[in-house]
């Protein structure tokens, strides 16, 4: 080849290369544009009716879309064999006809059935004889190439509605407007069909890859299609089903203003749901045709529409839902990001049940499709009895249907096939035996060291067991309107004490067990990072690593916070330095990146660092002129699906804020660790920052050793040096950024809020510190002993903060709520009274004494007078716990009263953070 050959070569290839996303861009844009002017139809409608008119026309539409799936396979066949449609078109007129007059003649005894006018049914019935021509005429322009056509009669069909069928509801309410879904289709039927100015179009027909050998390549390739046409027929009816039977269910099963509430949702979802629709048409005859590199565009082009119509709808649902539809469907608005998050993942699937029809995987997506609608009919007969549980019916059936197709069709791929085998034919204790030996004996010593509790729960994790207690729903009501943080670690926690009881040890468990698998994560990083040198110390500081031993105790989401951030950090680096050809670790940094957001809201920090990461690295590799594209594709589409995944999660979180903040308290709650860990005390300073230095790398400690290890802080300048004088990798500067990035927002933040910049909502920043400083230990000294020495004198400070931290009463965030109720349990008898204060201790003294009464101190006045003369009373208080001087005036007051009423003080025993009084 010659060099002006290749000069004009090389755009040839990068056009084709590009032809399946202009294709698919181009059939998008139609459909966005038919879309949008279904939904203003929809709206005019919405606006016309009353609501159980409004049902009853959407529920209309559901029947001629379900009327309408076998479209899909229709135009499946026709896209693979364009030039054998004539003797179908005949057959699909007559069946059509037939279908008509068996709905005008059984409209009587349909139409009381749905629900539905018995005019609709019989205008539903005129529909037949287009119901399955258009999909025809449809299916041979894709399988043709013919976009131009096919874009023109996409937009045809909601111009049609638009032009006549204001008037028509204006005179005749929701039978005209039906009346004008009909009239439309067959105006989008003539367009496909007809000639015009839309008919300059390509017609290139679609290339199916054939054996050798005119007789019997034929037969194959007969017998394949057929296969293909069964199996999308079956498969895409059945995704019919899941998207409209629930509104058709709602409609028989709910009020006429709860089924009006639900075709709102309905109307929302099924714009998620329309946008993508030519999306599987365009990608199925390629796939069949052998044609490779249609997947991934497919995939992309769903995802970011799905993204785009989910993110302006969560931006304002409630104002939306206003000025779409009308104040009085606001009650809605709650629901309804979830529903369109769902419809976007629905086109999602269509995608992947159209790729594997097409690839000889049908039979199986068919079963599993068949399985969501079986689930999805369940979940709504069984708790669909509001407009809530049948919402979330259809969201948990297509959530599950999308994450299971992804996961079968990530299994087909040749790699992850391998892999599979491999895994068939070595046990697990061989698996086991390919880590290094010093990565096992961390992983011991890190579960010996993590079952050993020496406190009880404290304030934060009672509140914790509590609401896991409650029935699920319950729980996740209680979150929503009275705590701060997202539902994924409390539905683990909800679980395992269904499972294990509620126990200290058990209500721990989740804690221990993600505790414990950061630390073979930490040898995974610091190797892919590194070396094996640096994972095999960062795995063994870990094992002991004070704060992350502390928090894989404590029933809280900050251990499994954790393990999500080194997951994350883990796929991205192995992702950027050996390429991004692989798959799964695109599925493990993408299902991190989401763990970090649904256990603790902060964990969007380390997403954001680790996305503009993927940025630089994009655009450093671009001005070197090197390979991109694979790169950039894959973070595209796990941005896509972080962002998809994510923003369920806006409506639960706005909820949130606006009752923290109503309620005054903001959206970080009261403080409750105490001051008295702080260097700074609550002052925002430099010394606050050096104290959550102090405390993610040696843990919590008394006043008195604080100020010891702060004032080491010329040591830390010293080493800082020491690295500048070295020059940073690139994977250092992302962990550092990992660091510096949420903490510095976090301290931008405390400003505001003091409360907020403390070292649990930086836990993130914990394991990352642990590589950082493994890694100047294996890296900075230059002989094996030099190494050895300071590897020591690392996990020798570890083990000697761990056990201060464990151990040393003076502890402020070491609370013995356990050791001062058992003494009241052994001290009190029948007729005594206890208060607590501050009122936050109602969980943690319920859990250890669930017999005996317990009052709030701030509720005992109308009481306490009879109380001090006929009782023994138990006074528990936490001073450091306090919110504010009003409790500790409250006890005060209550304290002086009891000694100017001549109480006699049986008893007073100072626990740590904890304050038993006995008055006689």
């Amino acid at each position: 080849m010659t060099l002006l050959e290749g000069r004009k070569e090389a755009p040839r290839r990068r056009s084709e290369a590009l032809a399946p996303y202009r294709d698919q861009a181009f059939m998008a844009s139609s459909q966005a544009v038919a879309g949008l002017g279904n939904m203003v139809f929809s709206l005019i409608t919405a606006r016309l009716l009353a609501p159980g008119s409004f049902a009853q026309f959407t529920s209309f539409l559901a029947l001629y879309l379900l009327l309408s799936m076998p479209g899909s396979a229709i135009s499946a066949v026709a896209s693979l064999r364009p030039a054998h449609i004539a003797r179908a078109r005949s057959v699909l007129l007559k069946l059509g006809v037939a279908a008509g007059i068996v709905l005008a003649i059984g409209a009587p005894f349909i139409g009381p059935l749905l629900r539905l006018p018995v005019a609709m049914v019989v205008v539903l019935g005129l529909s037949g004889p287009a119901l399955g021509i258009l999909p025809l005429e449809r299916g041979r322009l894709y399988g043709v190439n013919g976009y131009t056509r096919l874009a023109a009669s996409l937009v045809a069909e909601p111009a049609i509605r638009l032009l006549i069928g204001v008037v028509l509801t204006f005179m005749l309410g929701a039978v005209g407007g039906a009346l004008a879904v009909i009239v439309a289709g067959y105006a989008a039927l003539e367009v496909a069909r007809g000639r015009g100015w839309w008919a300059s179009t390509r017609t290139t027909p679609a290339v199916i890859a054939l054996p050798n050998g005119p007789a019997v390549a034929e037969s194959l390739e007969v017998q394949r299609t057929r296969r293909v046409t069964t199996w999308t027929a079956l498969a895409f009816l059945a995704l019919v089903i899941v998207q409209n039977q629930d509104l058709l269910i709602a409609n028989r099963m709910l009020a006429p203003f709860q089924a009006g509430q639900f075709a709102v949702i309905s109307v929302l979802g099924g714009l998620s749901a329309f946008a993508t629709m030519t999306v599987p048409l365009v990608l199925l005859p390629r796939a069949a045709g052998g044609q490779k590199g249609g997947l991934a565009p497919a995939l992309a082009i769903t995802a970011l529409i799905g993204a785009a119509i989910v993110t302006v709808v969560a931006a304002a649902p409630g104002g939306l839902i206003d000025l779409l539809f009308g104040a009085r469907y606001r009650g809605v608005a709650g629901i309804v990001v979830p529903y369109v998050a769902a419809m976007a993942l629905l086109g999602v699937t269509r995608v992947l049940v159209a790729h594997r029809c097409a690839t000889g995987a049908g039979r199986s997506s068919l079963a599993l499709v068949a399985a969501a609608v079986v689930a999805q009919t369940s979940f709504i007969l069984a708790f669909g009895h509001s407009t809530r549980s049948v919402a979330l019916s259809t969201v948990a059936a297509v959530t599950a249907l999308t994450v299971t197709l992804g996961a079968a069709e990530t299994a087909r791929t040749d790699a992850v096939r391998q892999r599979l085998l491999q895994l068939k034919r070595v046990d697990i204790r061989a698996r086991l035996r390919t880590l290094p030996r010093g990565v096992l004996i961390a992983a011991a010593v890190g579960i010996a060291v993590r079952v050993v509790i020496p406190r009880g729960l404290w304030l934060d994790e009672a509140t914790s067991v509590d609401q896991a207690r409650m029935s699920f729903g319950g729980m996740i009501t209680n979150l929503r309107t009275t705590d701060v943080h997202p539902p994924l670690y409390f539905s683990v926690l909800w679980a395992t004490i269904r499972v294990f009881g509620s126990s200290e040890f058990a209500v721990r468990l989740p804690s221990i067990v993600a505790g414990v698998v950061t630390i073979p994560l930490l040898y995974l990083l610091g190797r892919e990072a590194y070396d094996r040198r640096t994972g095999l110390m960062a795995a063994a500081a870990g094992s002991v690593a004070p704060i992350m031993v502390w928090y894989s105790q404590e029933a809280r989401m900050y251990s499994l916070l954790m393990m999500f951030g080194v997951l994350a950090l883990w796929a991205q680096v192995r992702i950027v330095r050996r390429g991004a050809g692989e798959r799964w670790p695109w599925v493990v940094y993408a299902a991190a990146s989401i763990g970090l957001v649904w256990t603790q809201y902060f964990g969007a920090l380390q997403i954001v660092v680790q996305q503009l990461a993927f940025l630089a690295v994009i655009w450093v590799r671009h001005r070197r002129h090197e390979p991109v594209r694979q790169l950039a594709l894959g973070w595209l589409v796990s941005a896509g699906v972080i962002v998809v995944f994510l923003l369920p999660l806006v409506p639960f979180a706005h909820q949130q804020f606006m009752v923290n903040q109503t309620a005054g308290k903001g959206f970080g709650g009261p403080q409750q660790v105490g001051s008295a860990a702080s260097v700074g005390g609550n002052a925002i300073n430099i010394y606050a920052a050096l104290a959550n230095v102090i405390w993610a790398v040696w843990g919590y400690h008394s006043t008195e050793v604080m100020v010891f290890l702060a004032a080491l802080w010329p040591l830390g300048m010293l080493f800082s040096l020491v690295l500048l004088g070295r020059r940073p990798s690139k994977v250092t500067s992302l962990l550092v950024a990992s660091v510096l990035g949420p903490g510095l927002v976090m301290f931008a933040l405390g400003t505001v809020k003091r409360d907020l910049f403390d070292i649990r909502y930086l836990s993130t920043a914990v394991p990352v510190l642990t590589i950082l400083i493994a890694r100047l230990v294996t890296a900075v000294p230059r002989r094996a002993l030099t190494i050895g020495l300071a590897g020591t004198v690392l996990i020798g400070s570890f083990v000697f903060g761990l056990e201060d931290q464990q151990y040393n009463g003076a502890n402020p965030r070491t609370y013995d709520f356990r050791g001062a109720l058992a003494l009241v349990n052994s001290r009190a008898q029948a007729g005594d009274v206890v208060y607590y204060d501050p009122q936050d201790l109602r969980e943690v003294v319920q859990y250890y004494a669930p017999d005996i009464t317990l009052t709030p101190l701030t509720a005992a006045s109308a009481s306490i007078k009879a109380a001090r003369r006929t009782h023994h009373v138990f006074i528990i208080a936490s001073p450091i716990l306090m919110n504010g001087v009003a409790d500790a005036d409250t006890l005060s007051h209550e304290l002086v009263a009891w000694k100017a009423d001549k109480g006699k003080l049986v008893l007073h025993r100072d626990l740590p953070n904890v304050e038993v009084w006995e008055f006689q």
